[in-house]
């Protein structure tokens, strides 16, 4: 367990292997929906680890988004907010419209949260029980939850209350070499 905004949740414990060093960054915040992440322009300016899958690199989102529609969530995107906003990525790695029942929730917590994307969780899930949950992806042993998503989290529960499931994946205790 880990304190995440003013409550106690899960750390989720993921075999992924990551790559050694950090890589650069693809530039997830130019895609519009429809766009490939796999088309998207790297820079060097930025990197980021990514998880290292048999068929090649993909940020971490992605597999914490399949692990929770193998949880049965009708609907589950990864979150990119730099740049121009939050842009939303599907498993399949492509970038999709900000819509329906996810989209209105989505606005509700940027409004509740002062207009802000800041500290929004990786990943956000709906489950047909009414559940939204949340999970927050960490390098192990390097990363840490900061003040801006400590922040999110108490917004989000005081929006969503008991609807609100918010877990850390900790991830990367594997590393491979880049290939």
């Amino acid at each position: 367990m880990i304190k995440y905004g003013d409550t106690e949740v899960p750390v989720l414990q993921r075999d992924w292997k990551r790559n050694r060093d950090r890589l650069p960054y693809r530039k997830t915040y130019l895609l519009k929906p429809g766009d490939s992440w796999h088309n998207a322009p790297t820079t060097t300016r930025m990197d980021e680890h990514y998880v290292q899958l048999a068929e090649g690199l993909v940020p971490v989102g992605t597999m914490v988004i399949r692990d929770l529609m193998a949880e049965r969530a009708i609907c589950a995107v990864f979150t990119e907010c730099w740049g121009r906003g939050c842009i939303l990525m599907g498993p399949d790695l492509v970038c999709v419209r900000k819509e329906g029942q996810l989209g209105t929730l989505l606005d509700d917590l940027r409004a509740a949260n002062r207009g802000s994307w800041a500290g929004l969780p990786d990943a956000i899930a709906l489950f047909p029980d009414g559940r939204v949950v949340m999970r927050e992806a960490k390098v192990a042993k390097r990363d840490r939850i900061s003040k801006t998503q400590h922040t999110f989290a108490q917004v989000a529960r005081g929006l969503l209350g008991d609807r609100l499931h918010l877990s850390v994946v900790e991830w990367g205790y594997e590393v491979v070499n880049d290939s």
